[in-house]
């Protein structure tokens, strides 16, 4: 039955479809991997039919962005997602989309409506999928302030600073200084906590809400390769974006044709905007820079609800937020308080008078979706550069390259704040003016970088270099100095050679853990025998990998030791992983005060050794990598009686971690087997516009039913990579439907 309704919700795809939003014809052809190639005669066709095609294949997801975003999850699932509806809504993201469509020029504003028309189109006629169906609803119109729910969803998921400045603060209240330090190392301390436990342990809820929903931050691994360096004499470039793994993914792979104008590569569904890819002159990628942009103020309040700024009492703006949630008659109020510096995350604890304000640079206007319009145009590395100078959405490192040789970098979105004092690292008192941004940086202040004398551009979520001092929650360098040395093992590189080093699997940190426990011994059989494969392990962490399988478990084990003495969800992972560095110098120098108070390195070796044995189990020869690290690919509907099995895949055994060029790294707030990994793999070839290649995690299409729901998925978990066509011939030659939209 459910495979029945299942494919009563396939679109159609073939034939002839009038569509009375169209000036001209559009020509529809998909492949056999389920990309639609859109041939048009005008921009303003190109994103009317990118709207029904992205309608056609991800109508449920586009919906479910929508609901996140917006904060009406619970009109579709009930009271489970209340709290999530709640954190959108104190966010004020759906304002802040408002702001920026209303921000929009005229050429933008007629684009998104031309989209929203091509969405619309497809909502009155088209079928509604498989889940929509179990959930007896129908979307609503798409509208240009929908457009913004992707990004507005993105942008809560990679901004994820406001979290650790909570984490910090209360570890403050319960640890000593030195330790907190060592735990949350950022910069140095310029001013002290100020925020008590009650008020920490309040802000909890809605950072754990939000932690079950996007896991933590993504990475991602970008780098740029000159002619100089390669067989062809032309640039290469290479991409993979390190998301939460699910099912559908979140990109939506199309190839553009429009008069004056051809672009491929990866959309998000539900706004027309090209975000990573190429044209026919430059290739761009890019990586989260985390960058800080979130600051929490305290705020001081009075009886009455005023808050206290320069000596003066204000009154706060209050907005009133009626969520309705399935089933209930009545709605849930939430009344969202917003003072001078931003909407208060964080209510006053029950008799308290202080609460947490946050100031996030996407609360302020931008021109985002311009800013990717120009970027899909651009015939050079200069012009790329140029159009990114609108980017305001979460800071991201910029890779480029383009077909006459140049290659690049550049740090952009935000606005990055310039603060007056201190870092952002903490909370900051919110009634004097003496911490208020005084600004934000400009875009001649941000790291850029020009055809390097090296030929070599890399970008891996590492910290940035620049004139100015750039706060964030950088990760380890260990992914970035992998991907250089593997780009420099070749004189001349290919794009195989790129495809390959996207896949790689070894372990710096392993190999560095691995020398520093040498000496190390046991008379337990099982504890020697682990030791031997760790120092016959040549570092590699793929799934079949026995050594990897014991670095795995001890490197567990050991930050368990790290960090025994405060709660799991008050370290999340994201800081451990960054951490890494600072744990193996530690240990390197038998630092005891690395560890908890009262505890060794003599006591906490032994002690994680006979941990991670008792992890791996009785038998070495069941010992591998993959039997315990695993990915699973949920959906959205994973946790519904009966549907599990069909729309979720997995779980599959995997190597990896985060550390790895190929990242799989675990995402234990979204599930025992949920990763975070390489939602799509590129290559872009300068000398070849045809020449793409790509790896897309699972499919192209939201439809259970659809041959190109997890099709992609096999050759994905093999590392294997298929044709992004381009050519007209090449095209045709993989064709596997054709639908031609024409206006009535």
């Amino acid at each position: 039955m459910l495979r029945r309704l299942a494919r009563r919700s396939l679109p159609r795809v073939e034939g002839r479809l009038a569509l009375a939003c169209l000036d001209g014809p559009v020509e529809v052809i998909r492949d056999r991997y389920g990309i639609p190639h859109v041939y048009a005669g005008s921009r303003l066709d190109l994103v009317r039919a990118q709207g029904y095609v992205h309608a056609q294949d991800r109508l449920f997801q586009m919906e479910g962005l929508r609901r996140l975003a917006w904060g009406r999850l619970s009109e579709l699932a009930g009271p489970r997602t209340l709290e999530l509806d709640r954190a959108a809504r104190r966010l004020r993201l759906r304002w802040a989309a408002e702001r920026d469509t209303a921000a929009c020029d005229p050429e933008t504003a007629a684009l998104a409506e031309a989209y929203c028309q091509g969405v619309n189109a497809f909502l009155a006629d088209g079928p509604r999928p498989f889940e929509l169906r179990l959930a007896r609803l129908r979307p609503e119109p798409w509208t240009p302030v929908d457009m913004q729910a992707p990004g507005a969803a993105l942008a809560m998921s990679l901004s994820g600073n406001w979290e650790t400045e909570l984490m910090r603060a209360r570890l403050r209240v319960r640890l000593p200084e030195e330790r907190v330090a060592r735990l949350t190392a950022r910069y140095p301390d310029d001013h002290p906590t100020i925020v008590g436990e009650e008020l920490a342990r309040e802000g909890l809820f809605l950072t754990r809400a939000l932690r079950r929903l996007v896991a933590g931050l993504g990475g991602s691994n970008a780098f740029a390769v000159a002619g100089a360096r390669t067989e062809s004499g032309r640039p290469l470039l290479a991409n993979d974006p390190h998301l939460l793994l699910s099912i559908p993914g979140i990109w939506h792979a199309q190839h553009l044709v429009w008069e004056g104008g051809e672009a491929w590569g990866f959309t998000v569904s539900g706004a027309p905007v090209m975000v990573l890819g190429r044209n026919r002159s430059v290739a761009w990628g890019l990586t989260t820079a985390m960058v800080d942009t979130q600051d929490l103020f305290v705020e001081r309040l009075d009886g009455d609800g005023r808050y206290l700024a320069d000596g003066a009492w204000l009154d706060p703006e209050v907005v009133r937020e009626e969520i309705r949630v399935r089933r209930r008659r009545e709605p849930v109020v939430e009344e969202v308080v917003v003072t001078r510096h931003g909407p208060v995350v964080v209510p006053p604890a029950p008799g308290g008078l202080e609460a947490l304000a946050l100031r996030w640079s996407h609360h302020e206007p931008g021109e985002t979706l311009r800013s990717l319009f120009d970027l899909m145009t651009a015939d050079s590395v200069v012009a790329a550069d140029r159009a990114l100078d609108r980017f305001a959405g979460p800071p991201h490192s910029f890779v480029f390259a383009d077909a006459e040789g140049a290659i690049g970098y550049r740090l952009a979105g935000g606005p990055i704040p310039r603060r007056t004092a201190g870092d952002g690292s903490d909370p900051v008192p919110g009634w004097d003016s003496s911490h208020e941004w005084d600004g934000h940086l400009r875009a001649d202040e941000l790291p850029r970088l020009r055809d390097p004398a090296s030929g070599l551009v890399v970008s891996a979520n590492n910290r940035i270099g620049g004139s100015v001092e750039i706060p964030g929650e950088y990760l380890s360098g260990y992914r970035a100095a992998r991907l250089e040395a593997l780009v420099r093992e070749r004189e001349r590189l290919t794009a195989a050679d790129c495809e390959r080093i996207l896949l790689d699997t070894h372990s710096l940190p392993g190999r560095e853990l691995a020398g520093l426990l040498d000496r190390l011994a046991s008379d337990d059989p099982l504890e020697a025998q682990a030791l031997e494969l760790l120092r016959e392990w040549d570092g590699d962490l793929g799934a079949g990998s026995r050594g990897g399988a014991v670095y795995g478990a001890l490197l567990d084990a050991l930050e368990a030791e790290c960090y025994a003495d405060v709660a799991e969800t008050d370290v999340p992972v994201a800081i451990v992983e960054r951490s890494r560095p600072a744990l193996l110098r530690a240990l390197a120098e038998r630092d005891d005060d690395f560890l908890p108070q009262g505890r060794t390195w003599a006591d906490a070796l032994p002690a994680a050794l006979a941990a991670a044995v008792a992890v791996l189990g009785p038998d070495p020869e069941t010992w591998t990598r993959g039997a315990h690290h695993r990915l699973r690919l949920s959906h959205a509907l994973d946790g519904v009686r009966g549907l599990r099995g069909f729309l979720s895949r997995g779980p599959f055994e995997v190597g990896g971690d985060a550390d790895t060029v190929r990242v799989l790294a675990r995402a234990r707030a979204a599930g025992p087997d949920a990763l975070i990994g390489s939602s799509m793999r590129a290559v872009y070839d300068l000398a070849d516009a045809d020449a793409t290649r790509i790896a897309l995690c699972p499919g192209q299409s939201g439809h259970p039913a659809s041959p190109h729901y997890d099709d992609l998925l096999a050759g994905w978990l093999a590392g294997e990579y298929v044709p992004f066509a381009t050519a007209r011939g090449h095209v045709e030659e993989l064709a596997e439907a054709r639908l031609l939209l024409a206006p009535e």
